[in-house]
């Protein structure tokens, strides 16, 4: 009967007799052995412990047969020997994946002593793992009485196997190297030959295709060298090298009489060692019939996933070196960079027809925008500068050019008959043909709104205030209607040239600057708003004014001026400047030359964006400010004035008041007096000269405003006390009295609708509970009445 023996120790215990076995051994284990290292370690074994066998073994899985690497047999070494596991014991080892031991072989494995040519009845056979722990082979005994120290045997053999693995592993992957290393070495080669190839240039796409056949004759021994073009089923010749059979360029076939209909239709590599041998009947083609042709390997070109042509080695003879996996992998690797430079070349050659195309179109626009941009006032005391330079340049047709999203545009107009300049520096959002169609439909809007100001006495007699809030309506809803997709920050800017007061507002535009005495400093943006074309803000709209003085000098521009790319000078770094006052160094440094901050700038740092400046100084040349400003003339008529005023003597203070004023007439101190004097004495009319020739010297009082507009309520002027009122709500929406003085006169005028919208205003802008009753109780009032004649038209 066939028994199993599987003896069972505690590793750990081992006796002084094992432990002398061990150290025997070590130099085994331990260090590398002189020789053969499976041999030495067989020849070991065999003599530690009296074995009649012992052999290693590998274990080819793909046929289940064992390949001996070392066999000693009676102290003698034997050939490698090939032997069938299914009819051997080690199938054992392989199966339990541990080691087997039988004492009766030749029950279960009869004649096996036949396929070693050794005799033996007791087997031991331990495995050989792997690191991945796969069985890659073993270890065996076969000996012919029973295994002496079978405990000990085993634990050697456990000792063994780990070394004596790592072994069977390298020399298994020496013996794969070995047999791969030429095709590494062709392969590495044809790679060389193919990175020559990409890195070259090529001054024409045929040249291109004759170095990438010439190359592929060279590498693989083929006689002839095919690069086509297919179209629908033509198979046509575009280049041919080597010996040609009579194949020339422009020849064309149709796809099914050539050997490349298989590899048209499936994408795919298709060679063929001997066309006899397929089964495609390729001995029918022209290609076999008129040339000779018998082994070929092509390739298709694929340009985006499309079959577009071939390129394919051809012989009239069959064998000499064979069409191995690196070739294949080399040509198509050839096909690919074929594929990739036809798609380079004629996406180059697209993109010069789309880069031509565009240029024409920078061209073109910058031709429109050129005259919408620029100065064209005519004042004495307003002068302005600008300076732009768009990121974007372009050459047509031998033309240099820029194009960007910047423009700036000064103009001078008259309001109520005084000269005004106005001006717009302005960034449309979007890089060069997005920015520039911007600053067209800008420029464009812009031109027509200052042209229609010019020749219109309906929009001459417009205040600056009202002016502004129209034109900036108009360019808003120009914009909205682009459904935010083009959108413009600017500055929009109003001066009066006689008195230099400045009107502006700014959509999320940079801040305006001041240089006065040498110093730069930014004008305070009271009310600001989103960009033009994005929807406005629910708060009532309001216009920025500042009082310029003799000397003073302007500067504003795009975010160009603050975006530089600044070079660490520690760091060696770049970074994105981020401080937005690095420009007032600039001013200062230059000390307001505009070419001189640019030339700061670039020294600065590098421009990532469009860059615009403007430059406006105020010097007047008449003396109207000094005048103005000089209140010596008439001193002491006010003061004795105020005295008067307090004593209740007020026609003594009304006759001081008269010889001030005709002292000096410019006196603002003396000419607010008779203002306010006038209206306390019910003088409106007195009120209303004196008042409108205060505005005319200084038109930034908005206390005089709200007074004229009250003179001229008391005189019926309703619509005139409107239009002053409205000019005071466009500076100071929250100015409380005159919103609700505003809502008193178009509920005089009749106008209900906007009477009840500016007491609605006042009553959310205030805390105060007895002024918010007064206002309550007047809405109500206001109400009825709106009621009442909506009744009484009705019943008309």
């Amino acid at each position: 009967m066939f028994t199993e023996t599987r003896p069972s120790y505690n590793p750990y215990e081992i006796s002084r007799e094992s432990h002398e076995i061990l150290e025997s051994l070590s130099s085994v284990v331990l260090s590398p052995a002189s020789g053969d290292f499976f041999q030495t370690r067989v020849l070991r074994l065999a003599h530690v412990f009296h074995l009649s066998t012992v052999w290693i073994a590998e274990w080819k899985k793909e046929n289940s047969q064992f390949q001996t690497h070392a066999l000693v047999h009676l102290g003698e070494l034997s050939a490698p020997k090939s032997y069938n596991g299914k009819i051997a014991p080690c199938s054992e080892v392989i199966e339990s994946k541990s080691f087997f031991h039988t004492i009766s072989l030749e029950d279960r494995y009869p004649g096996f002593e036949s396929v070693l040519s050794v005799k033996g009845s007791h087997y031991l056979g331990y495995p050989l793992k792997s690191r991945s722990g796969e069985i890659i082979g073993v270890i065996a005994i076969l000996n012919r009485k029973q295994i002496p120290h079978i405990d000990r045997v085993i634990r050697i053999l456990e000792l063994l196997s780990v070394r004596t693995a790592q072994e069977l592993e390298r020399r298994k992957s020496d013996t794969y190297i070995s047999h791969a290393i030429e095709s590494v070495y062709a392969l590495s080669h044809s790679l060389k030959e193919i990175h020559r190839l990409t890195t070259s240039h090529f001054e024409s796409i045929e040249d291109l295709f004759s170095g990438y056949l010439k190359t592929g004759l060279q590498l693989f021994h083929f006689p002839l060298g095919i690069i086509s073009q297919t179209n629908q089923d033509k198979y046509k010749i575009l280049k041919v090298e080597g010996d040609t059979k009579g194949i020339k360029k422009g020849d064309s076939f149709r796809i099914v009489d050539t050997f490349f209909s298989k590899a048209n239709q499936t994408k795919k590599t298709v060679f063929y060692e001997d066309i006899f041998s397929s089964e495609e009947n390729l001995q029918k083609t022209p290609f076999f019939k008129v040339y000779g042709l018998v082994k070929s390997i092509e390739v298709p070109i694929l340009i985006d996933g499309k079959v577009e042509g071939s390129i394919g080695f051809f012989s009239e003879e069959v064998g000499g070196i064979p069409i191995e996996n690196h070739f294949i992998e080399v040509i198509e690797v050839m096909s690919r960079s074929i594929a990739y430079e036809i798609e380079k070349r004629e996406a180059a050659e697209e993109l010069k027809k789309i880069k031509l195309h565009q240029d024409g179109d920078y061209y073109l626009t910058s031709l429109l925008v050129k005259p919408l941009g620029g100065t064209t006032i005519e004042s004495s005391n307003v002068k302005i500068e600008f300076l732009t330079k768009q990121k974007k340049e372009f050459s047509f047709q031998g033309k240099q050019g820029e194009i960007g999203g910047d423009l700036s545009v000064a103009h001078t107009i008259l309001l109520r008959g005084k000269k005004h300049t106005v001006f717009i520096n302005a960034d449309a959002m979007g890089k060069s043909l997005q920015g520039a169609a911007g600053a067209l439909v800008l420029g464009a809007v812009f031109r027509s709104i200052i042209e229609r100001t010019k020749n219109r006495e309906q929009y001459q007699i417009k205040y600056p205030e009202q002016w502004l809030r129209e034109v900036f309506d108009e360019l808003n809803k120009t914009f909205e209607s682009f459904d935010y997709t083009m959108l413009v920050s600017l500055i929009l800017g109003l001066v009066e040239d006689e008195s230099g007061l400045l009107y502006f507002v700014n959509a999320e535009h940079p801040h305006i600057i001041l240089y006065r005495d040498g110093i730069a400093s930014f004008i305070k943006t009271k009310y600001s708003y989103l960009k033009i074309g994005a929807t406005l803000p629910q708060e009532r709209f309001a216009i920025n004014i500042f009082q310029l003085q003799k000397g003073d000098v302007l500067f504003g521009g795009s975010d160009g001026k603050d975006d530089i790319l600044v070079h660490g000078a520690c760091s060696g770094e770049h970074f994105l400047n981020t401080d937005e006052k690095l420009f007032l160094e600039h001013v200062r440094r230059r000390e307001g030359n505009l070419s001189g901050i640019v030339r700061s700038i670039q020294q600065t740092g590098e421009l990532t964006d469009d860059l615009s400046l403007f430059r406006l100084e105020y010097n007047p040349e008449s003396e109207t400010q000094e005048k103005t400003a000089s209140t010596q003339d008439g001193l002491e008529q006010i003061t004795k004035f105020k005295q008067e005023i307090r004593k209740g003597n007020l026609i003594a203070a009304q006759t001081l008041l008269e010889s001030a004023y005709e002292l000096n007439d410019r006196n603002l101190e003396v000419l607010q007096s008779l203002v306010k004097f006038r209206i306390t004495n019910k003088e409106y009319e007195q009120a209303v000269k004196y008042g409108e020739e205060y505005l005319s010297l200084k038109a930034d009082c908005n206390h005089i405003l709200l007074s004229l507009s009250f003179a001229y309520q008391k005189l019926g002027k309703i619509n005139k006390a409107i239009e002053y009122s409205e000019r005071l709500i466009l500076r100071e929406p929250q100015h409380l009295k005159n919103t609700t003085h505003l809502a008193v006169l178009y509920g005089k005028k009749g106008d209900f609708e906007k009477a009840k919208e500016f007491l609605n205003f006042a009553i959310e802008s205030t805390n105060d509970k007895e002024q918010l009753e007064k206002l309550e109780k007047y809405l109500s009032r206001i109400e009825h009445v709106h009621a009442k004649q909506k009744s009484k038209y009705r019943l008309e």
